[in-house]
C-alpha cells in the first residue's frame, strides 16, 4: 500500500537560522536538521551551479512526522535575497501556513516582538463546520513572518 503524505514545506529564505529560529520562539517548535549541503542543481531549479552549498534548517512541529517546516538558504545565492516589507496581501501561488495553537493571544505577542507583519490582530469568528450543519469558532491572528510567509494562526476555543 503506498500511503502519500506531506511531510515539509521548504522555503528559500536569506538567513537559515534566523529564519528557524522566529519559529522556535513563537511557537515552541525544535530544531529537526541543521546542516549545510551540496544542493543538486534540479532540485529546486534555482539557477546557481550544481553542488550549491546551501544551509538547511527544518523545525519540528508537535507531530513526530508532519508538521516539518524547512528553511533553505544558498550561500552564494543567484537570486535577490531581500525579503518583502510590510506585506499586507498574498499573491497568486502562494502557500498559506495554517498553525493550530492553544495560545493564540502568546504566539501574537512574541510574533509582534520578534518582527512580524501582522495583518489582524486575535479576533474571534467561525466558519461552517465540514458537513455544513454547526459551525466551528476559532480565536486567529494572521500575519507575515519577517519572510514574508503569510499564516493563519487559530485556536478552538
Amino acid at each position: 500500500m503506498t500511503m502519500d503524505i506531506l511531510k515539509r514545506t521548504t522555503f528559500v529564505v536569506a538567513d537559515a537560522e534566523a529564519s528557524a529560529q522566529f519559529y522556535v520562539k513563537v511557537f515552541g517548535w525544535t530544531v529537526w536538521y541543521d546542516n549545510i549541503v551540496k544542493a543538486d542543481h534540479r532540485f529546486p531549479p534555482s539557477g546557481a551551479p550544481d553542488k550549491a552549498e546551501v544551509k538547511l534548517v527544518i523545525v519540528q512541529a508537535a507531530d513526530p512526522k508532519i508538521g516539518k517546516l524547512g528553511f533553505l538558504e544558498y550561500l552564494d545565492p543567484p537570486f535577490d535575497t531581500g525579503a518583502p516589507k510590510d506585506r499586507t496581501m498574498i499573491r497568486m501561488g502562494e502557500p498559506i501556513l495554517v498553525i493550530e495553537t492553544e495560545d493564540v493571544d502568546g504566539v501574537y505577542r512574541r510574533a509582534t516582538e520578534l518582527g512580524a507583519n501582522v495583518v489582524t490582530a486575535p479576533v474571534d469568528w467561525e466558519v461552517p463546520s465540514p458537513d455544513g450543519q454547526s459551525v466551528i469558532h476559532l480565536r486567529s491572528v494572521s500575519m507575515f513572518d519577517p519572510n514574508g510567509i503569510y499564516m493563519e494562526i487559530s485556536a478552538h476555543p
